[in-house]
This record gives structure tokens, sequence and C-alpha cells, in this order.
């Protein structure tokens, strides 16, 4: 006996075909239905340290990171298995950029990839840190004490250094004000934290303890006590 099977076909445009999406073949299907769409892109830039805000965090924006922060605003509108997600990033100039977003995954056991062409810019906003930096803000002062100027003058260049080491991951590390007396140099430093890192690294470079004090200058939110420490490191 001979049996014949039933050729598959699009219903909209007739072709002969055996990948069909909800009966459409798959140029048909894309005509009629978006694969996915995009949300806001929105990328905040400081202008005053040049970090972006990338999934919540400040850091310093590369191309990698932006084409990755455009991946997350795609939004899909059907279920695909496997989907993928490409992002090629063409920067204009420093805050505005192009890009072209490409979609692929299966639907019903057929291939699909949808492409878009989107444009953004940069927010250029001021980040906390640098907020509370421009309003002095300071958890901790760096007290630097040499027998020389010029001793005095060489630990200061070190310390801004191994400062600005620390201000490339918190922002807030950095010195705001920067106090010269005779043979001795005050930092005041928006974090303790990046601060007393920095103490403990002069004291271990230049061999000496550090002489560490706080005061009190008031109250968290939480009633939690605020403190300002002072790192006290004495050249021997």
């Amino acid at each position: 006996m001979l049996v014949l099977g039933f050729e598959k076909f699009c219903v909209k445009c007739g072709k002969n075909t055996a990948a069909l999406i909800h009966g459409m073949c798959t140029n048909c299907f894309l005509k009629r239905h978006d694969l996915f769409e995009m949300k806001d892109i929105r990328i905040e830039k400081c202008v005053k340290c040049k970090k972006g805000r990338v999934k919540g965090h400040w850091e310093f924006l590369s191309n990698e990171a932006i084409a990755n922060e455009v991946a997350t605003r795609v939004k899909l509108n059907h279920d695909l298995d496997q989907p993928k997600i490409f992002v090629e990033l063409r920067p204009i100039n420093e805050n505005d950029f192009e890009a072209t977003v490409n979609v692929e995954g299966f639907l019903e056991g057929v291939l699909v990839e949808k492409k878009m062409d989107v444009d953004f810019s940069v927010d250029k906003v001021s980040c906390d840190s640098c907020m509370k930096l421009c309003s002095n803000y300071r958890e901790a002062i760096i007290q630097l004490r040499a027998g020389s100027q010029d001793e005095a003058d060489a630990m200061l260049e070190v310390t801004k250094e191994l400062l600005a080491q620390e201000a490339a991951k918190d922002s807030l590390s950095a010195s705001i004000k920067i106090l010269g007396i005779k043979r001795a140099y005050d930092l005041w430093v928006g974090s303790n934290k990046g601060a007393s890192k920095v103490a403990r690294k002069l004291a271990k470079l230049y061999k000496t303890d550090i002489i560490c004090s706080k005061k009190l200058i008031g109250q968290e939110d939480s009633g939690k006590e605020k403190y300002r420490f002072t790192y006290c490191i004495k050249k021997k």
C-alpha cells in the first residue's frame, strides 16, 4: 500500500516548509510578531570621577560593561529555548552610542533570529561619593610626620598614590583636602576603610607603628554612633 505524506506549508504565504511556527514560516511569523523589545536604556556616569553605575555599583565604564548593560534591557516576547543575546556597540563619542541587538533562539524547534538598532546616551550625574566629597565629608584623617620637609614631601607623594589606587575602587577613598604644616601633612579622606588600608601600607613601608585615635561626631539614622578616625604615621 502506498502511503502519501502530508506536505507542510505556511498558512500566510503558502510556502512549502517543515519549519513552521504557529502554522507560519519563519519570515511570516517574524513579520507579524516582535521577537523582543527594548526597555529604556539608562546608564549613569558621574561627571566628576567618570565612573558609571552598572548593576547598582559604580565602576569605570568599559565598552563591554555598557554592552552587557544594554543586553539586560532586552525583553523577550516569547518563550525561547536556548535564547542568546548579542550586542554590537558602536561609540559615537564619549557619551553617545549606537548598538545592534541580535536575539536568537528556538520556537517550536525552529531557529529564529531578530536584529534591532538602538541609540542611547549616557546620563551625566553626580555619584553619592562625589557629592559627599564636595561637601568636605570625611571619615578619617591620615597624619604624616617626618624629620625633614623633604621626607614629608616624599611621604605625601606616596600617600597620594596609595589613596588614588583605593579611589579607583571606591571614589570615597579620595583625599578631599591636604593641610601642610612644618615637616608634616594632614590628609582628609572620605572613607575610613580606604584610609585604614593606606595607613597600614604606610606603616609597613616606613617600618613604624600606627597611632590611631577616634572622635565621636554624631549618630547614624539607625542610632549607631559615628566616629572620625585619625591615623598618624611618624617616620622614624
